[in-house]
């Protein structure tokens, strides 16, 4: 991932200002920036003239083509928030934008320690 200082999009550097002025992990300021960037190219336009549906279409591009993990969804997710939020304010509610769940693993629960002890004081 290219660290944001290396990034040239006057949005990208603007979003990276806000939030190194609210002390973000450089980590943090990376992925936000990388994934905005993601998406600015997905859409093909400005970011500032993106509407609901196009977050959306990025959003079903994440999960079904790119097959991203629930975490780089999440932080993709994290990224368009505080863009419409806090760089560019957006009249639409921003909250709109869902976060992933992951999926609840199948297969059996491990067993208790109390559990356990019952089995084998049983034998």
């Amino acid at each position: 991932m290219t660290p944001w200082q290396k990034r040239t999009n006057p949005l990208i550097q603007r979003m990276a200002e806000d939030m190194l002025l609210r002390n973000l992990a450089q980590k943090t300021i990376d992925s936000y920036t990388y994934h905005i960037g993601r998406f600015a190219v997905f859409i093909g336009k400005p970011v500032e003239d993106a509407v609901p549906e196009d977050l959306r279409s990025f959003q079903l591009h994440l999960v079904q083509e790119r097959k991203v993990s629930w975490s780089s969804f999440n932080q993709a997710v994290c990224g368009l928030r505080f863009l419409y939020r806090t760089t560019l304010p957006r009249p639409w509610h921003v909250t709109m934008i869902p976060f992933g769940k992951r999926p609840k693993a199948g297969g059996p629960r491990p067993i208790r320690a109390t559990a356990r002890r019952r089995i084998y004081r049983s034998r």
